[in-house]
């Protein structure tokens, strides 16, 4: 009698001594220092800009810190819980397209200008004036508005902050409820013919302990599966490119056996994944669809449990329609392009710089006419 006595001792103080084990621990973001890979761009950049991370789990801060780390960058230094760096961005429309979720833009501001450049608009501005040329170009002319010189990219400074770097503890539980079980099987086999309320309670001790260690499996499969789904989600080859979103579905992928489902459905609908991405705690992913079939893929979704939606067709139209902005770029390159022999060939070098970055934009405006849903993971 004594000995089954020792053995619920032990047994409480082992589920007491747990109650003061934090159910979770902080654990702040890896604190290191990283080298410049800045080149020499033989000038000061013509744009600063400032821009402000934040994410609430590791794995997202080290993606943002990651994402970070793949332009031109000064010498950062990651304390726990921030990092600050400076990096160059040639192309900022782009950048602004990859920019990770929860990334904030605080300002952009001009530093100067080409002079090469602003030679040529006063030279156009001389030969347009009076006539319509003069008028599709004025948005070249307000772009530039300054004799000064710099090189065409953007400073950037870039500060990643990480909030609520918390991690689950298992461990401790989990030896905890072991040495629970142990004692419990060792108690019931010791009272089995002494005493059928010790016998009893031990088996609850006994079935409570099966019940914690069947959760605590069926969890951790759940995890693993979740990780393998979301790690092959990662490898899909896509088109990348820009899109415009009618749709959306909050997708469940909690095995491969999900994914397959879903990559079936996609080319079953004459779909394909466009982009996959990271946005702090979920993964977006860009199906590109077909006007006339995206409503198919939508009621796949549905019937699989998933929740939808989509845009009023009304707005829809009226999107696909808007062309102002392409007109307007189109009409300013071809207006360059005829006075483009009347330019000096250093001016004419800084305006043909110019004539690519609008045709990259024209290019983007065009991938919007790209339809797609949205699949948050």
């Amino acid at each position: 009698m004594e000995r089954t006595s020792y053995l619920l001792i032990i047994i409480v103080v082992l589920l007491s001594v747990s109650l003061t084990v934090p159910s979770h621990t902080y654990s702040p973001p890896y604190a290191g220092f990283f080298g410049s890979t800045i080149n020499t761009y033989g000038g000061p950049p013509r744009w600063v800009g400032y821009v402000e991370c934040t994410a609430d789990t590791s794995s997202y801060y080290s993606y943002i810190v990651n994402w970070t780390l793949r332009y031109p960058h000064d010498y950062g230094v990651s304390e726990p819980g921030v990092f600050k760096t400076t990096i160059l961005v040639r192309n900022w429309s782009r950048f602004l397209g990859e920019m990770p979720s929860r990334c904030y833009v605080l300002g952009r501001d001009s530093l100067n200008y080409d002079n090469k450049l602003y030679r040529a608009s006063e030279r156009l501005k001389n030969l347009t004036a009076g006539t319509p040329d003069y008028e599709k170009l004025e948005p070249f002319f307000g772009f530039v508005s300054s004799p000064e010189t710099p090189v065409n990219v953007t400073r950037v400074e870039v500060t990643v902050f990480s909030t609520g770097m918390m991690k689950p503890v298992k461990l401790p539980f989990v030896i905890t409820w072991l040495g629970v079980l142990i004692v419990g099987i060792a108690g019931a086999l010791m009272s089995y013919r002494r005493s059928k309320a010790l016998l009893a309670v031990f088996l609850i001790t006994v079935f409570l302990s099966v019940i914690f260690f069947g959760e605590y499996i069926q969890m951790e499969r759940k995890i693993s599966g979740t990780a393998e789904a979301f790690n092959e989600l990662l490898t899909l080859n896509s088109t990348s490119g820009w899109c415009t979103e009618i749709g959306s579905a909050q997708g469940d992928f909690s095995s491969r056996d999900d994914v397959n489902w879903f990559l079936k459905t996609v080319e079953k609908n004459n779909a394909t994944v466009s982009s996959v991405r990271w946005e702090d705690i979920v993964l977006r992913i860009h199906v590109k669809v077909n006007k006339s079939d995206y409503m198919k893929i939508l009621r796949a979704f549905k019937e699989r449990g998933w929740e939808t939606s989509v845009i009023d067709s009304k707005y829809l139209n009226t999107l696909l329609e808007e062309r102002h902005r392409t007109r307007e770029i189109n009409e300013t390159m071809m207006t360059l392009e005829k006075y483009l022999p009347y330019l000096t060939p250093d001016e004419r070098k800084a305006v043909e710089d110019y004539m690519a970055g609008l045709n990259e934009t024209l290019h983007q405006t065009k991938g919007q006419e790209n339809l797609c849903i949205a699949v948050f993971a």
